[in-house]
């Protein structure tokens, strides 16, 4: 299995912030008929964004760390 790279990372991160915010936007149409399924969806989806982001991140400062070469 190939290890995935910061673009990977970053796609899957933006991927991720973006069901939230459809699922909010979905929420917001429907007159929170469905809060107690898409809130918590969203909120999950939002960590997973927000972890993927944290790991991009630090892939991508360990690429360009050139004290490693």
């Amino acid at each position: 299995m190939k290890s995935w790279t910061f673009t990977t990372y970053t796609v899957a991160a933006f991927a991720c912030s973006g069901l939230a915010v459809a699922l909010l936007i979905i929420n917001a149409a429907t007159n929170n008929t469905l809060l107690g399924v898409l809130l918590p969806i969203a909120v999950l989806a939002l960590v997973a964004g927000g972890i993927l982001s944290v790991r991009a991140r630090l892939l991508r400062y360990r690429e360009r760390d050139i004290t490693k070469r």
